[in-house]
């Protein structure tokens, strides 16, 4: 379960990458019609034939009167879709872009629209129309050995991280690619104690806020990482080893980032461990395609009823993706494990929920123990004491994280703030990032 090891991208290469999208205009110069009805247009680009469905097409028009100055739609698919059919033969003009144009009759209102070759050719099959919003091929599988083997392109610093855009972007380029990444040189923060009224003055919000807005939860905007023993409402307050998981796994919508700033980190032991989900799923795939089958199939139980707080969820291990391109990196949305808070099973366990469940959850219990064997295999895991003055940054839904018990026998401290972001939010910045960054 080795992975390959790999060379920081050139300033050529993310051209090419995130340029991919930004280019398909000049991908192919011809743009002919080759036929249509009430039903379709089918078109011809650079001699391959390509056909869109005409409510498709109507529900794109962005004419004046079909969208206001906001770019909001101003009538909705099933309007446009009422008594649709094209007036007259629609027109190819060839002016600086190839342009499709037709006139609708949609319910009796005359509709002009203009489709240019970039918007054909972007909405011409599914891997095109996810450029510009995913970045699939940017995406690596990793273990200890290639984080290792990078660990320089993952580590950026806490000024220039908030103040240089470029640095940002490599910053959202690495949580793309592996889902971590580290913000060193962070200062000391200048107060000692942390409550909603002085949340922007902690660093670790400083960085959070730099993707968008914190995700406040019932643990507040920030929470301290301490060891309250006995107080402890979370096993992450105790000393103890603290298993691989993903946290919230109990909400209905769990947060896409988790940010670590380590404050103080002196005691003896408790190291930082995280791992590539991911890479462990696909193993799991490869070996044994019918396991896995289960793994995206059986939910998993996740609840927190303890505070005075009840919180409830289910969700497969493994949620995929089938729409994402390319064979290099494998066709996954998210995973979910978390074991501390994992509640009894409900589907599979009882042959009252059917034989297929039935015999399915033997299936998924296989898979889960080799999901289970490859995420705690040392070489898959990448483990570090942060030191004091870095955050961790990593994706929540794909990279598990993990701790080490400690011990304050050595008269150390051991102090760690963290926050949430949304993986919507995240998104929202790789997207323009991708769209700006200039190379």
């Amino acid at each position: 379960m080795i992975t390959r090891s790999y060379r920081p991208l050139s300033a050529g290469q993310i051209r090419h990458s995130l340029g991919h999208h930004q280019q398909l205009r000049f991908l192919a110069s011809r743009l002919s019609l080759l036929s249509y009805n009430d039903k379709e247009i089918t078109v011809e680009i650079d001699e391959a034939p390509v056909t869109f469905k005409n409510v498709f097409l109507r529900d794109c028009c962005t004419s004046s009167d079909s969208i206001d100055h906001t770019s909001q739609k101003l009538f909705t698919t099933a309007e446009g879709a009422t008594n649709l059919r094209i007036k007259k033969r629609p027109i190819v003009e060839h002016l600086f872009e190839p342009t499709l144009h037709v006139q609708w009759d949609s319910n009796g209102k005359t509709v002009n629209s203009s489709y240019d070759l970039s918007f054909l050719i972007k909405n011409s099959n599914a891997e095109n129309r996810r450029l510009g919003k995913f970045f699939d091929h940017d995406r690596k599988l990793w273990d200890q050995a290639e984080i290792r083997a990078n660990l320089d392109s993952i580590h950026h610093k806490y000024d220039a991280f908030l103040q240089d855009e470029s640095v940002f972007f490599k910053a959202l380029h690495n949580l793309n690619r592996y889902g971590l990444c580290f913000i060193d040189e962070i200062p000391r923060p200048a107060l000692d104690a942390m409550d909603e009224s002085n949340v922007q003055l902690w660093p670790v919000a400083k960085l959070a806020e730099k993707f968008g807005y914190i995700k406040k939860t019932f643990y507040g905007s920030l929470f301290d990482v301490k060891n309250l023993k006995s107080k402890a409402k979370n096993i992450a307050y105790t000393n103890t080893f603290l298993p691989l998981h993903m946290d919230l796994l109990y909400y209905e919508s769990p947060p896409g980032l988790q940010l670590l700033h380590a404050i103080d980190n002196s005691t003896l032991g408790g190291e930082n461990i995280f791992c590539d989900s991911f890479l462990a799923a696909e193993h799991v795939r490869l070996h044994d395609p019918r396991a896995y089958h289960a793994l995206t199939k059986i939910p998993i139980t996740y609840h927190y009823d303890n505070n005075n707080e009840y919180y409830y969820y289910k969700r497969p291990l493994v949620v995929e993706d089938n729409e994402a391109a390319g064979d290099e990196f494998p066709r996954i949305h998210c995973v979910n494990y978390s074991p501390p808070f994992q509640g009894p099973f409900e589907i599979g366990v009882t042959k009252s929920d059917g034989a297929e469940h039935y015999k399915q959850f033997d299936d998924f219990i296989r898979g889960f123990q080799m999901f289970e064997k490859a995420i705690n295999d040392p070489r898959n895991q990448y483990q570090v004491k942060l030191p004091e003055g870095t955050c961790a940054i990593f994706e929540n839904r794909r990279t598990l994280h993990s701790r080490n018990e400690f011990s304050d026998e050595n008269g150390g401290d051991r102090w760690l703030m963290g926050t949430y972001v949304d993986g919507d939010s995240f998104r929202s910045k790789l997207r323009i990032g991708y769209r700006n960054i200039q190379v």
